[in-house]
Parts: C-alpha cells; structure tokens; sequence
C-alpha cells in the first residue's frame, strides 16, 4: 500500500508498477491536501552563491531526463519541459567576486557570461499535470482508491508493507515522530504578462518561470510557523517585490498558490523501511523533490527488491537507534 499521491507517492507508484511489483495507492484529498499541485517543479543542477553542483547532481540529473521523457509516454501526457535557467550577478562586487573564484567554481552544468551563468540541464515539471494524468492512468489499472489510512484502525492485513509518502503531513504520524522533519510553507504566484522573456527561468532572488501563453510562475516564500492552505498577505507582498526587482509592473495576476514543503532537519530525504515493524516512508524531499524523488524511488525500489541499499545519507537506517527509544 501506498499512501498518499502527491509527487512522492505517484512516482514511487510508477516505479513498483515498472518492476511488476503489486500494489494500491491510498489518497485522502480532504484530509490530507497534497502539496505537490503547489509546486514550482523547477529542477536546477546548481545551488548557492557559490553556483556549486546540488548534492549528487551527476546521479540524480543522469536519471531524471529519462525517467520523465519515458512517463510521458507512459501515461501519454506533456508535463516534462528542459528549459535554460539564468542567473544574473546580483552587482559587480559578486560578478567579480565569482569571476576570480571561476577556476575552482566551474562546472559541467554553467556558461559563464558577462552578467551571469547560464545553467544547462535545467527546466521545470508541470507536476499538477503530472498528477492528473497518473491519477488517471492508475484508476484504468484499479489500483487507486480514494480512502484514508488511519493508524491503528486501517485493516492491513492484505499487504506485505505500507510506505507512507504523506509529504509535511508525515510529521503528525506517530510512526515517524523521531524524523526531524522542518516543513516550509511556501506561496507562488501565478502571473500573466508580455513584459517577461518566455524562453528561459530568471532565477535571481526568487524564479520567474514561464508556463507558456504569456503565463509565469513567481516565487516563492518559506515560512516555518505556520501550515496553513491559504494565501497569506505578507507572503503576497513578498512576491510583488520579487516582480518588481524583475522589472515587471504590468501584469495580471492570475492565482495564487500554497504549499508546504516537506524538508528535513538535515535537509536530506527520509526513504526506507521502518526497522522493527512492515511500514516505511518516502519524504522529506523538500523544495527538490521533482529532482530527487525520482533517483530515490529507484534506490528505495531496488533496496525492497534486495538489489541494493539506498545511499546512507538519504535512508531512514540513520535514524534507527532512535526507533526504539
């Protein structure tokens, strides 16, 4: 059983699906929202100031083209989009401060140019349409189910194991309440406007990301005191000022978007088996998951088949000898 079908938990699906391996998805919309239909999907090589290669950025970039471009496919939908991402320097004292650093910095993923990098193999996932269409991919195949997983009263006796793939919703399940889990709420704005370049992501500060038919996402905010669904003010303000420092003042604003952020303490992912009893977890993919969960659900797949452990940084076995206090 699976519960949950935001991003983690319909391509963890996709994954026992390709090796044959039986199962059913439980989802509980009206309990439980799904954060993923918030997301910017933005995946991007690099991070920081220091414009330094993501945490495993071969492996998981390696993976990730692929995997998409074959569940589209799959599931005969359009939701995988490579696009160039620009960085521009935020003032000449960081332009130079980066350019005499250029020798140790450069990587394979940059092209340096005067007023910033451009990153290669970046782009973005349209993840709602990506939910949608696995959504209903699943229910043709009969194994997905609108129902709730409530511990202690759910009968499971039917399946060799349970993976909770519940997003920030984890934290309150008595099961994993030993993860460090630290969920960031985040707002997004959906814009309109024929100011803005529609051939690339602005990342600077914040994204622009173009959707197409003149549409863009902007963000995005991170709060961490409160989890709520709904827009804030504060956060909306916040997002105005980004587009402003974009150069953009004539546009129409279209909706606004709210998610939370299932990231972790040590900001790596919770994947693996619980050690004592038939349950285990995928989460704690954060602000990365279109990414990393991908990668993951591969590594997580081939440990329950018994092919190989799941890289120690991400797997919950780091976390065992908290289980049985």
């Amino acid at each position: 059983m699976i519960v949950g079908h935001g991003l983690a938990g319909t391509i963890l699906a996709h994954h026992l699906h390709q090796q044959n391996i039986e199962f059913q998805i439980w989802d509980s919309s009206q309990t439980h929202f799904t954060s993923s239909i918030a997301a910017g999907g933005i995946f991007n090589p690099v991070t920081g100031r220091k414009l330094e290669p993501t945490w495993l950025a071969n492996e998981i970039f390696t993976y990730l083209f692929p995997f998409y471009q074959a569940l589209e496919k799959k599931v005969n939908a359009s939701f995988f989009f490579p696009m160039p991402l620009f960085r521009p320097f935020a003032n000449v004292e960081m332009a130079d401060w980066l350019n005499a650093r250029r020798e140790d910095i450069d990587n394979e993923f940059l092209d340096w140019k005067v007023d910033g990098v451009w990153v290669k193999k970046a782009g973005w996932v349209d993840v709602p349409h990506l939910l949608r269409s696995s959504r209903f991919f699943f229910r043709e195949m009969g194994v997905f189910f609108n129902k709730e997983f409530v511990d202690g009263q759910t009968d499971i006796s039917d399946f060799t194991q349970v993976i909770f793939c519940e997003g920030f919703h984890g934290m309150k399940n008595s099961l994993w309440s030993c993860l460090n889990f630290l969920p960031a709420k985040g707002e997004l704005l959906k814009i309109q406007t024929d100011q803005a370049d529609p051939s690339f992501i602005l990342n600077k500060n914040g994204f622009l990301l173009p959707i197409g038919q003149n549409a863009y996402k902007v963000g995005a905010t991170y709060r961490w005191d409160e989890f709520g669904s709904e827009p804030t003010v504060s956060a909306h303000e916040e997002l105005k000022d980004k587009l402003a420092q974009f150069q953009l003042s004539d546009y129409i604003e279209i909706e606004k978007l709210v998610g939370i952020r299932p990231a972790t303490q040590d900001r790596r992912p919770f994947v693996g088996m619980h050690p004592e009893k038939p349950v285990g977890i995928f989460n704690g993919f954060g602000s990365k998951g279109v990414s990393l969960i991908p990668y993951f659900a591969n590594e997580f797949v081939s440990e329950l088949q018994g092919k190989k452990m799941v890289h120690p940084d991400a797997s919950i076995r780091r976390f065992n000898h908290l289980f049985s206090i």
